[in-house]
């Protein structure tokens, strides 16, 4: 007998049933996608020296293993959000999960470093098809009073597979060949897979032409954009300007866009749009450089420094589980003030009141329970509750994609920054701070009261 896996609400794009396989075990199985790919993020950073010196490569080069997924991820999260509301999440999460195990297998056998990249690119857009698709799963499988809190599970499992990610990636080179940093991930997605076929779902989905045109321009434009960012390349960009009055010409006059446009001309869903990029933005200020922040400032070495990480990762799972609480209470809306104005906090300490080891290891905690919660459930909420039900997929999409965008130019404004300048450090978090007051009055003026 089938379950109802949600009542009849403004999100609930169709009627959503498990056969075989209880609620808890869908949402479970979709978690277990996202623990997946943030177990393999963290854990690539301790096998790089070796894949560097079995490829006989550069660090320069090195970097690209990092590069070439973040170019992909970002172009795959619209398209397979998109992708979703036409074929289904099932279909599209199977299909994430696939490609991930199918880059894995590459990138560990790949003879040359050339079809190591294409691995790592083929494990991108896998993860494209999993992290959007895990929220709006679970927004759509509980009544509105519950969505807070399951949806706050992403975090913890996301923080979960991020502490494990470095510590069982240091296993494996100690004591296997680092190609088993890439082969583990098969074992678990054949067991993701084999539990998501037992699972049955009613979506009632888009029957409309597909935007091919619109797909391709839209992939184009996102990797001019974000190579731009990346390599700091003016031609990149420029190409992207180019790109983007052709894209927008083309999505006016398809039936069903691969980009809805009136995300960019409601207050609302642009604010909210907005409020993600920054929000990637102070995430990436905050996680990718405490490192360097100790080692520059406090005289760390480079192995204590490296786990300034732990506690703030630790930290951001605690506050995306308890913010999925309060927004149940208080409503998205709120919560997500409240995260920014911890952020705030975290950020201001990070550049003016730092004085020692206890004070950093405090300020680190904050600024992570702050980062928990704006990354967690309440933006996603939010933007749920602005569109359409048929265009859930594809609104998680948008707001993974700008979230995307803003954590990559947080390294990019912050190596020119820190190298150029004797207060870099706090000339950086100041940014960051103020990127959170930016969100906090956007918020606050175009984002009204909603009761969903």
């Amino acid at each position: 007998m089938s379950t109802p896996a949600t009542s009849t609400t403004r999100l609930g794009p169709g009627k959503q049933t498990a056969k075989g396989l209880s609620k808890p075990m869908v949402i479970f199985t979709f978690l277990l996608g996202i623990f997946m790919g943030a177990l393999d993020h963290g854990i690539v950073g301790p096998a790089l020296s070796s894949i560097m010196a079995a490829y006989q490569l550069n660090s320069s080069w090195g970097v690209w293993s990092f590069t070439i997924y973040t170019l992909l991820f970002a172009v795959s999260i619209p398209v397979l959000g998109k992708l979703s509301d036409r074929f289904g999440r099932k279909q599209i999460f199977t299909f994430g999960i696939s490609t991930f195990a199918i880059g894995s297998v590459i990138a560990a056998l790949a003879p040359n470093f050339i079809v190591f990249l294409l691995g790592r690119a083929v494990q991108a857009i896998g993860t494209g098809g999993i992290f959007p698709i895990t929220a709006v799963q679970i927004a759509v499988s509980y009544p509105p009073d519950k969505r807070g809190k399951a949806m706050g599970l992403i975090g913890v499992f996301f923080g979960i597979g991020t502490i494990l990610g470095p510590v069982l990636g240091g296993v494996i080179i100690t004591f296997m060949q680092w190609q088993w940093i890439f082969l583990i991930n098969v074992p678990i997605s054949l067991i993701i897979l084999a539990m998501i076929s037992r699972f049955r779902s009613e979506q009632q989905t888009v029957q409309k032409p597909i935007d091919l045109a619109g797909i391709v321009l839209l992939t184009l434009l996102i990797l001019s954009l974000m190579l731009g960012i990346t390599q700091a390349n003016v031609r990149y960009l420029l190409a992207a300007a180019v790109l983007l009055p052709v894209f927008l010409l083309i999505e006016r006059k398809h039936q069903d866009p691969v980009m809805n446009l009136s995300y960019f001309t409601r207050a609302r869903t642009l604010t909210l749009l907005l409020a993600s990029l920054l929000s990637g933005f102070v995430m990436a200020t905050a996680t990718n450089l405490l490192p360097l922040y100790g080692e520059t400032l406090l005289g760390l070495t480079k192995g204590n420094s490296g786990l300034t990480v732990a506690p703030m990762a630790v930290s951001s799972m605690i506050a995306s589980l308890i913010a999925g609480y309060m927004v149940d209470k208080m409503g998205p809306r709120r919560v997500l003030l409240l995260g920014f104005a911890v952020s705030l906090l975290g950020a201001g300490s990070l550049a003016f009141a730092v004085t020692s080891v206890a004070s950093f290891v405090l300020t680190i905690i904050v600024m992570g329970f702050g980062v928990g919660i704006i990354i967690g459930a309440p933006l996603n909420m939010m933007i749920l509750q602005a569109v359409e039900p048929k265009e859930t997929g594809s609104a998680v999409g948008y707001l993974s994609l700008f979230r995307s965008v803003g954590s990559t130019l947080g390294p990019t404004i912050a190596g020119p920054m820190i190298a150029s300048m004797a207060q870099g450090f706090a000339g950086l978090y100041s940014i960051s701070a103020a990127a959170s007051i930016a969100s906090i009055a956007m918020i606050l003026i175009f984002v009204k009261k909603k009761v969903s």
